[in-house]
């Protein structure tokens, strides 16, 4: 593998048989375990997150719209229930006793009063008879009062606290916070809320305070048959909130849990905290008419009860389903990135040389077929480094043959010319002749080396091949070689022609060799683009269809293995020879019919000079 070394500040790449280890967070195990817990855990979470988040968002809802909905209903009961109060208060400011006692300047006067204003009242009294008294101040504190005893030494109206402050030319009515009854000799430590209205004299000179007590558990009678606990489910601590503009609290009387500051505000919250901590939530309703604020407030820990125990529910479901995916997706990764690791450890291995190492895992998937392809490609590659060993021993032994065989040529040489001379004395001239051609073909194969030689020298050998065959037979062959001098100045493999020439002489002239005819041989060629076309062509006893389909079929697909283990000299060596010097598009093509002879055509590529100098 290639590996990034520093060398003298610069990085440069080196090859180590042994991998490098990969980071874990680039390891196939990390991205498969990271990859399965997203798809599970994930859509687990948001499942859970989002059933819960629905779940809550429904409660609200119908929280608020059922909670709404008993405000209204309050809403108009004090609508109402005001309308009642403000029709009190226009009776009496359009009754002329209730005119003539605010003009009062006179104690007497002011007793003679009494009488005509308890007629008065007593019809008033009849719209809302829950009413703790009806009193009547003018502006010189002169007090009048129906349905209590009043106690004079707490009879100034315009000192207490809880009295609003009025416009002057208005006829405002205004609902007070709860307040004790000093002014009362029954009972002056009850707490009452107050209905105050400026009541004028029919002329508009002299005003005064119409004051309407009403005990506290009146708004409580009037709200009893649509309670805000009807709209929440389980124990939950609720409650209802009157305020004015001001956010004065007019119901029920401040027990101190919330603080002053966050009433003023109710319409604009959600939420409300008490001095103890708790969290209320509100749903607050405007009357307009009357201008106060309805808000029901709901204890939000115990409202939202139910919700977290779904929401402790899902966790208790999504955690160990969370541990559960985490050891799935654990294994499932183990188990896909553990063979893949095995594969990278034998690869090492291999890579060092250790070529006996096998993927020995049993699988029948993508993995087990990558194992199945790791084995078959060690076991080519043993192959290949066998018959590197064994071409390289038998390269070692041709050389030394060749280098054995150099030995003796001269010894050869000189024996033939001993023969020659021999010949020559006992006037022998046809084998003298015959020595010395085999003399020059037996120079030309041993005494040089080179793979190409000219195709003229080509060409010389197989005439010199021929000529002994003429001397050989009772009538000489007939031959012809017509090839122009641009062809023969090309190059070639060695030693092409002549084992051609001589198969055609063996195989297909001497079974037809007489005293009368010997046979003939033409050699022709021609250029082709850049192909050069050789082709030797006999007139002997020629191939029956069999035979010729055969010899096409060993020259397609045997040539090499019959040349090296079938001991084939002939054309089938020749055909080897060539296609492993030139390829697969070069070689030679056969045509033969019975008693017509046989057509060998060579085709070589266009080589100029001997290019394997």
């Amino acid at each position: 593998m290639v590996q990034i070394v520093e060398k003298g500040g610069e990085k440069v790449e080196s090859l180590k048989g042994r991998p490098a280890a990969v980071p874990f967070i680039h390891s196939i195990f990390f991205k498969l375990l990271i990859s399965f817990l997203l798809l599970s855990i994930v859509p687990l979470t948001l499942a859970g997150l989002l059933t819960y988040s629905n779940v809550s968002d429904l409660l609200t809802r119908k929280l608020n719209k059922d909670a709404s909905s008993v405000l209204e209903q309050h809403s108009k009961v004090l609508t109402f229930y005001l309308n009642d109060l403000i029709r009190m208060g226009e009776i009496s400011n359009t009754s002329p006793a209730v005119s003539d006692f605010l003009k009062n300047k006179d104690y007497d006067n002011y007793l003679r009063s009494f009488l005509p204003l308890d007629q008065v009242f007593t019809g008033i009294h009849v719209i809302r008879p829950e009413n703790a008294g009806i009193t009547l101040v003018n502006e010189q504190g002169y007090v009048y009062t129906y349905g209590y005893s009043l106690n004079r030494e707490h009879s100034g109206f315009y000192n207490y606290h809880w009295i609003p402050q009025l416009p002057p030319l208005s006829m405002e009515h205004r609902l007070t916070p709860l307040h004790d009854r000093p002014y009362s000799n029954q009972e002056p430590q009850e707490q009452v809320f107050s209905y105050v209205q400026q009541v004028f004299s029919r002329d508009l000179k002299a005003k005064g305070l119409l004051i309407i007590d009403f005990k506290r558990d009146v708004l409580a009678s009037l709200f009893q048959s649509s309670s805000l606990s009807d709209s929440v489910p389980g124990e939950t601590e609720i409650g209802l909130l009157i305020t004015n503009r001001s956010g004065q609290l007019l119901y029920p009387q401040d027990t101190g849990r919330f603080r002053p500051e966050e009433l003023k505000n109710l319409n604009q919250a959600e939420r409300i905290t008490d001095l103890s901590g708790n969290v209320y939530r509100l749903v607050t309703r405007t009357n307009n008419e009357t201008g106060l604020i309805l808000t029901g407030y709901f204890q939000e820990d115990k409202l939202y009860e139910p919700i977290h125990r779904i929401r402790n529910s899902v966790y208790w479901i999504i955690l160990p389903s969370i541990a559960f995916c985490l050891l799935v997706s654990f294994y499932l990764s183990h188990r896909i990135s553990g063979p893949i690791r095995y594969l990278q450890y034998l690869m090492g291995k291999v890579g060092r040389g250790e070529f006996y190492s096998l993927f020995k895992l049993k699988r029948k998937d993508e993995i087990g077929q990558l194992g199945l392809g790791f084995n078959h490609m060690v076991g080519k590659i043993k192959e290949l480094i066998q018959l590197v060993y064994e071409e390289q021993s038998k390269k070692r032994d041709a050389e030394v043959t060749a280098l054995q065989s150099q030995i003796n040529p001269h010894f050869l040489y000189n024996t033939l010319e001993s023969i020659n001379s021999l010949a020559r004395k006992r006037k022998e001239p046809q084998i003298s002749k015959m020595i010395v051609l085999l003399g020059k073909l037996l120079r030309a194969s041993i005494s040089t080396f080179d793979t190409m030689i000219p195709i003229w020298r080509e060409l010389e050998y197989a005439a010199c091949y021929l000529e002994l065959h003429q001397i050989r037979l009772k009538k000489p062959i007939q031959y012809s070689i017509d090839i122009d001098e641009e062809i023969r100045s090309l190059f070639t493999v060695k030693w092409i022609i002549q084992p051609i020439v001589e198969n055609a002489v063996l195989h297909g002239l001497d079974p037809i060799a007489s005293e009368e005819v010997s046979g003939r041989i033409e050699i022709k060629g021609w250029l082709e683009q850049d192909a050069v076309y050789l082709q030797v062509r006999d007139y002997g006893v020629g191939l029956d269809k069999t035979a010729l389909k055969e010899l096409r079929h060993n020259l397609e697909y045997h040539s090499e293995k019959l040349t090296k283990y079938g001991k084939k000299v002939g054309i089938l060596n020749v055909q080897s020879r060539i296609r492993l010097h030139f390829g697969e598009a070069y070689g030679l093509s056969v045509d033969s019919a019975p008693q017509q002879g046989m057509n060998v055509t060579i085709k070589l590529p266009r080589r100029f000079a001997n290019e394997n100098k």
